[in-house]
């Protein structure tokens, strides 16, 4: 964003008395600005009291460096009049006066432009300490280093001091709604354009749910550019904020996988049921956002999640769950589970990893009757005939073959279930298929 947005040259400039009568010979500034500050009749810095930058801009030879480069000499001089002592602005021209408080914040967690993050990272500035001290014409002699990136590193710095970017009083009980809050403020100041593809992406505000592809077709546009935007605005809410979203999306996660429960939206809904904030967004919108900014926190916007075709480590997982909820006699709980898994059979099973496999079961299904402690319970089989595909080894075409057993259902794709003894019997109806000579197979109906 550029920084006449930030500091509008309409602004009247304000003189302390004690600096007006100071000569503009003691000020370091351009020959340009000399010379348009010489011809306008400004002697002292007190010609400039009351006047506006603006004023100048119909002068000879003075364009929008010389403006910015005349406003940041006013504001100069008006922040040596405060006695805060919190002004971050240019200190007599010597460099950047900046606090202690914000020195440890980290350039790659501030909503900073392009230009001024390749400035920084010519000077190896990692953290805004590493600016302290430093004049505008040592920055200024940086490729791609203007006025414009000065006026946004004085902007960059007031909003440190004023406690934007401050992560240190961020209370647990209200971590949830100041999360929430955060975000909608960023999402408006988000460009028109990044924030429709936004809220069509995650289906908030009465926009339906789409798919890259979806905007794209919309808005007659590819589907890697769509995702490129939704990238760009997602990154640009990451960061308008300093870290504290970035914190309070950990704080989220942590409060996720300590209860061992995914994010739904009868869950986010009870965490801001007290809250006195409204929001903008419905809770599914928001659950869909958070998991867009953050893939490790167990998001579960649907209900129901059909999966594509799963692997051998699930399926497993699955089998054992419905045998743990047999045991307890049909149904057992989501946390009570992972313990038991843990300790028997799946030790190096993460909490995360644990929840993201859930979503993929079949076997079992998980039921949210109390969103803080979600019930896995064995899904009834469907009814009907089940067909088995059976792959032999070269060797193995006796009566009793050793075979890999393929379990195909009506809802769902082949899948490995174990290693079984096949044999012809008065229930099963054994046919050798000559598609593979090699490796011949045999199709099992019950």
């Amino acid at each position: 964003m550029a920084a006449s947005a930030f500091h509008p040259f309409s602004k009247t400039i304000e003189i302390p008395a004690d600096l007006r009568g100071e000569p503009l010979e003691g000020c370091q500034t351009s020959v340009r600005l000399s010379g348009v500050l010489r011809r306008s009749g400004v002697r002292v810095l007190g010609d400039l009291h009351g006047r506006k930058v603006d004023d100048f801009a119909w002068e000879k030879n003075c364009g929008f460096k010389t403006l910015y480069e005349l406003d940041s000499l006013a504001r100069r001089a008006e922040s040596g009049a405060a006695t805060n002592g919190n002004v971050p602005l240019l200190q007599n021209g010597a460099g950047f006066a900046i606090p202690e408080s914000v020195c440890q914040l980290q350039f790659h967690e501030l909503p900073i432009t392009t230009r001024l993050a390749n400035v920084v990272r010519s000077i190896g500035a990692r953290t805004l300490g590493d600016l302290k001290g430093r004049s505008t014409f040592e920055l200024l002699q940086y490729k791609a280093c203007g006025w414009r990136t000065l006026g946004e590193i004085q902007h960059l710095i007031e909003r440190a001091i004023s406690g934007e970017f401050d992560e240190s009083h961020i209370d647990d009980s209200t971590a949830v709604a100041e999360l929430l809050t955060l975000l909608e403020q960023g999402m408006a100041k988000l460009s028109p354009r990044e924030r429709q593809f936004l809220l069509a992406r995650i289906g908030g505000e009465g926009l339906p749910c789409l798919t890259f592809e979806e905007i794209g077709r919309r808005c007659t546009l590819t589907r890697a550019r769509v995702q490129q935007l939704v990238a760009r605005a997602l990154d640009s809410l990451r960061k308008i904020w300093g870290p504290r979203i970035p914190r309070l999306l950990e704080m989220m996660k942590r409060r996720c996988l300590s209860t061992v429960c995914p994010l739904t939206p009868a869950l986010l809904e009870q965490w801001i049921a007290e809250s006195p904030r409204s929001f903008r967004l419905s809770t599914k919108a928001q659950v869909r956002l958070l998991a867009a900014l953050d893939e490790n926190i167990p998001c579960w916007p649907e209900k129901h999640y059909r999966a594509g075709r799963i692997d051998d480590s699930t399926h497993k997982l699955d089998l054992n769950l419905a045998n743990l909820a047999r045991e307890a006699g049909g149904h057992i709980a989501v946390a009570e589970a992972y313990r038991k898994l843990i300790h028997e059979r799946h030790r190096r099973l993460t909490i995360g990893e644990y929840l993201r496999i859930l979503r993929r079961v079949r076997c079992t299904a998980v039921e949210f009757k109390d969103p803080h402690i979600p019930i896995v319970r064995l899904r009834p089989r469907p009814a009907g005939l089940r067909i088995s595909v059976c792959r032999f080894g070269a060797k193995e075409t006796n009566h009793q073959p050793r075979a890999k057993f393929v379990r195909e259902r009506f809802n769902g794709s082949p899948q490995i279930a174990s290693f079984v003894n096949v044999k012809p019997s008065e229930d099963a109806v054994v046919r050798q298929l000559p598609d593979d000579p090699g490796r011949p197979r045999a199709v099992i109906s019950s």
